[in-house]
């Protein structure tokens, strides 16, 4: 996430940057300076979520109007009226998650002068809200890494799952496994270690790791502060499916070159 990449949109003081576009997701992190706005009222046929990575911004869902301060995510179901502005002080940046993505040329925001003029077959009866990341509330599956649900089906969200994430120094996630979805790592705090296959990187915050399903990896914490992420599984799990399926990954030494160019006969 880098507001030097982003383009401008058009709109009052915001300029975006596309960071993936897989069928899963699309992934924007857009930056609206103090006074700024994105569109005016409007819906989308695909969920679409934002997390306060940077500042803070006002948002209307429905009728109402909603505070949003860095280390907030806000959920707006498919169907729901909405739009965003910056009071300020100072500009803002929020990772967005539009899932899944919309299809190629397909209109991606559908402009309205009121919510009873969204068509009745994109309606939706869904609630979206506003979730702030709490400390207390975050639970420890593995020893040094801590999580926090910010949206799931237990929220009303059955599209994805957004998890707040804190790994301690010398802490990791499980070891080396496939999923049957696409994640995504934006790294908030801290650093982030990563294999994916036979490859190690070392992630710094403001960064964006795709990992799509079927590719193997593992992550952990071999810095000194705790690293801090969000993480993000599109589309949602199969409920009663497990998440993580440990494989072992390894060099067998069957290795092979390209071709050698063909030479004609004298």
């Amino acid at each position: 996430m880098d507001p030097e990449r982003a383009v401008d949109t058009g709109f009052p003081g915001y300029k975006a940057e596309f960071l993936s576009h897989l069928e899963s997701a699309l992934m924007i992190a857009s930056h609206i300076e103090e006074g700024g706005c994105g569109p005016g009222l409007h819906y989308h046929r695909s969920d679409q979520l934002y997390y306060l990575v940077e500042g803070a911004m006002n948002v209307r869902l429905g009728d109402d109007v909603h505070a949003a301060e860095q280390g907030s995510l806000v959920y707006i179901p498919a169907g729901l009226p909405h739009c965003n502005w910056n009071e300020g002080p100072g500009p803002e940046t929020h990772f967005e998650m539009i899932i899944p993505a919309p299809p190629p040329m397909a209109q991606i925001a559908i402009m309205v002068d009121s919510p009873s003029d969204v068509p009745e077959e994109d309606r939706t009866d869904r609630k979206g809200y506003v979730r702030k990341v709490d400390g207390s509330a975050l639970a420890e599956p593995m020893r040094g890494l801590r999580v926090q649900a910010l949206a799931d089906s237990a929220h009303g969200c059955d599209r994805t799952i957004v998890n707040y994430m804190e790994v301690d120094p010398g802490g990791e996630g499980p070891g080396t496994h496939v999923h049957e979805f696409d994640q995504y790592y934006l790294v908030l705090e801290g650093q982030l270690t990563v294999e994916v296959s036979l490859e190690k990187h070392t992630v710094q915050p403001g960064t964006l790791v795709i990992l799509p399903a079927g590719v193997p990896h593992r992550q952990y914490n071999a810095g000194s502060t705790v690293e801090r992420h969000l993480a993000v599984l599109a589309p949602a799990p199969e409920p009663g499916k497990p998440w993580d399926r440990g494989v072992d990954f390894a060099v067998n030494g069957d290795d092979h070159t390209g071709a050698s160019p063909l030479v004609a006969a004298p």
